[in-house]
């Protein structure tokens, strides 16, 4: 079943839902597949650069602390989603976005645009579960993954309570985004390194093949496309060039690892 805000991942099922939204705690099993879809040339609508705030005379966050359920054996967990949980009252929809760079910035303002069911999920007491920490609500389970709990500034996932997944295409190609960004010495973010944000999946090939991009000075960011290949499984090409000024149709294959899609594989 495709749910409402278009969160559809073909295949991606139980696995997704164990590492990004039930943590894979006993009290959290879901299973189900959703429709495939696949993007067209041009269609990808992730940003490479986000502002860490807006311009005008948006609201500001409010000073007193937003209710957020203790999560039993990592205190940590709620003061980190606190700040968060503050622009997300604030209504400052761009500010947020902006803060989050780690996430797909479209899929960031659909996951974020119901605050009342999201509000209702974190007054809940959270699961500390073996990959996330998850807050589940009425209508809204949000998730927290631990590297975004240790920057301090927890960004979370969002999806429908009871869906199988919060991850889409749209969260390959932004990971291939951010990759290819650093390549070329403009990453979305000063802090998005490999060491601090791992978007190389653990053992992989590319793991063992970390230079494989050497020489790459730019890349079509208008023109990635996706498709679903397995259970878990995306491929993202986008022309790639390098140093001789030759491009060429790049295509990477994402797994899904503790932290989201990660890099597997690179060709072409």
């Amino acid at each position: 079943m495709i749910n409402s805000r278009g969160w559809e991942m073909g295949g991606l099922a139980a696995i997704v839902g164990c590492v990004l939204l039930t943590g894979c705690s006993s009290d959290d099993q879901q299973a189900g597949h959703s429709a495939t879809t696949s993007h067209a040339p041009g269609t990808a609508t992730s940003a490479l650069s986000q502002s860490s705030s807006t311009a005008g005379t948006a609201p500001s966050a409010p000073t007193s602390n937003v209710p957020i359920g203790e999560v039993p054996g990592n205190a940590n967990a709620a003061t980190a989603l606190q700040p968060w949980a503050r622009d997300l009252v604030a209504g400052d929809v761009g500010r947020l976005v902006g803060k989050c760079w780690t996430i797909d910035p479209k899929n960031a303002r659909d996951m974020y645009a119901d605050k009342d069911g999201i509000l209702a999920a974190i007054a809940q007491p959270g699961i500390d579960g073996q990959f996330a920490i998850i807050w589940k609500g009425p209508t809204e389970t949000v998730s927290v993954k631990r590297s975004e709990v240790a920057s301090g500034y927890a960004c979370p996932r969002v999806a429908p309570t009871g869906s199988d997944t919060s991850l889409n295409e749209g969260d390959a190609r932004y990971a291939v985004q951010r990759y290819l960004s650093r390549w070329i010495g403009k990453p979305v973010h000063p802090d998005d390194t490999e060491g601090k944000y791992p978007l190389v999946c653990p053992g992989s090939v590319q793991a063992a093949n970390p230079g494989r991009l050497t020489g790459t000075t730019a890349f079509a960011d208008n023109q990635l496309t996706s498709r679903s290949t397995g259970i878990t499984d995306v491929e993202v090409s986008v022309p790639v060039t390098n140093s001789s000024g030759v491009t060429q149709a790049t295509v990477f294959t994402l797994n899904i690892g503790p932290e989201g899609f990660c890099i597997n594989d690179i060709s072409g």
